[in-house]
């Protein structure tokens, strides 16, 4: 009996120490996490990064597709490459290759056409050169029958403008030919007389110029021309194959102001580095009417320039009898034997040294016509002056900007009593890999005191006349390839 009470303490003893122990343990804990808040600890924790199988596939795609765009790239690179070749203007590389790209056989035509002109010199002194002009105008009037008001060589939609061929033999005794083609032709034909024959009329084909050359022994010699010749004034000329100007339409001076052509003799003398004076005789203004009223017109033209040629004047002018023929604008306008005709106009060209790359010119006209040219029976008299700002921005690339005022107060030249002005900005760029082929791209505004253009509008049915406009816009792309 005694044996079970023990039995049972003891085992009540082991439960209350259990229990205890227990106890402890739990208030351990509890005094542990206590004191850890005002502690500080460093813990370690290493990071195991696990890539999907989803995942995987993905980087695999995009390293496959950038591989493929590094791929595509070279092979790019690759044809860009093949194509600068094939159109680098250069012969075969082997005179009995065959040309096979676009500019072997540009270059091979190039060739040729060097190795002829080669000869020509070499053999019997004549240089050869031509220049094709061509493009699209568009007339934003739309005017009836394609006709650009006030304009000379351009005419609206698409054109060959010029073909010209020049031909010339320099030495003691030589020759200048100018042959043109084209619209050029058309007007110049229209307008002038090839020497004392009748007029021809308008057609495509003008030879615009035709003329001996003797360069006589006296002094540092005089350079001598007889035949048919463009005349000395103007700041702008017709074109040839090294001198394009600088926009790709005539200004109203040019077309309206002075004469295109002279049949005649001259001579032109240079006295030093800074002064040239060339004077001659002719037989008038383009067409005269008749024989030049049996007396010559007198040109003359004062050069002088600074040693560098940044600075030059030229001094212009003509005066002579020149019969008028009727004009249908003023019945009563009948040249008379006594009518003589004249201008005067100085060109001045400058390029400041403190701008690099730029050029100004400007030119004025004064020209009169004595005798009963106009509707009230009296002489007429013109005025204008243009103004040319040109900027070479690089090499290849190169803007000019003319502006014109031209005041025909009587009418004498445009038919009409009225102030013109025009402004036109021009953009040439030298197209690279081929020499001497120029793109250009202009757009003018023209404009009058009176209603002169003419546009799309009907016209009346009781009168037949166009109401017509003050101003005609026109946008132009053009081509040149000279050589």
């Amino acid at each position: 009996m005694n044996r079970r009470r023990t039995t049972r303490a003891f085992a009540r003893t082991r439960l209350v120490a259990s229990v205890a122990a227990i106890l402890l343990l739990c208030n351990a804990n509890g005094w542990a996490e206590t004191t850890t808040k005002h502690r500080k600890r460093v813990v370690t924790t290493t990071t195991t990064t696990v890539v999907s199988t989803s995942e995987q596939q993905r980087l695999d795609a995009l390293t496959g597709q950038v591989s493929n765009l590094q791929k595509q790239e070279t092979d790019t690179t690759s044809e860009v490459k093949k194509i600068e070749q094939a159109i680098t203007v250069a012969p075969p590389a082997t005179a009995d290759a065959k040309p096979v790209t676009i500019g072997e056989h540009v270059g091979l035509v190039e060739k040729d056409i060097g190795d002829i002109k080669k000869n020509l010199s070499d053999n019997l002194g004549i240089s050869v050169h031509a220049l094709v002009d061509t493009g699209y105008e568009h007339n934003f009037n739309q005017p009836l029958n394609n006709v650009n008001n006030i304009r000379v060589f351009d005419e609206d939609g698409f054109q060959l403008t010029q073909g010209n061929l020049h031909i010339e033999r320099d030495g003691t005794v030589g020759f200048v030919t100018d042959l043109n083609f084209g619209q050029v032709a058309n007007t110049l034909s229209g307008a002038t007389r090839y020497s004392n024959i009748n007029h021809v009329g308008p057609q495509w084909f003008d030879p615009t110029q035709y003329y001996l050359t003797y360069t006589a022994p006296i002094g540092s010699g005089i350079a001598l021309s007889a035949g048919r010749f463009v005349t000395l004034l103007g700041a702008e000329t017709i074109n040839t194959y090294n001198n394009l100007n600088f926009n790709e339409s005539k200004g109203i001076i040019f077309g309206f102001g002075i004469p295109f052509t002279h049949t005649g003799v001259r001579g032109t003398y240079t006295f030093n580095d800074y002064v040239a004076f060339t004077g001659g005789l002719n037989n008038g203004w383009d067409n005269p009417a008749t024989a030049s009223n049996n007396g010559p017109n007198y040109e003359g033209q004062l050069a002088v320039n600074n040693k560098e040629k940044t600075i030059s004047l030229l001094l212009n002018g003509i005066w002579g009898p020149n019969l008028v023929a009727a004009n249908p604008a003023f019945p009563n306008g009948v040249g008379k034997s006594n009518s003589n005709l004249g201008a005067i106009d100085p060109v001045w060209t400058w390029k400041p040294g403190f701008i690099p790359n730029l050029t100004l010119q400007g030119e004025y006209v004064y020209g009169t016509q004595s005798g009963p040219v106009t509707g009230n029976g009296h002489s007429g008299s013109w005025s204008g002056y243009g103004q040319y700002v040109v900027y070479d921005w690089t090499p290849a690339l190169e803007s000019a900007t003319r502006g014109e005022v031209f005041d025909d107060m009587d009418g004498t030249r445009s038919g009409t009593s009225q102030t013109l002005w025009e402004i036109t900005q021009t953009l040439s760029y030298k197209v690279p890999g081929v020499t001497g082929l120029l793109a250009r791209l202009e757009y003018r505004h023209d404009n009058s005191s009176q209603n002169f253009f003419s546009n799309n509008n009907r016209f009346n049915p009781i009168t037949g006349a166009q109401h017509l406009w003050h101003g005609q816009d026109t946008l132009s792309a053009n081509a040149i390839f000279a050589f």
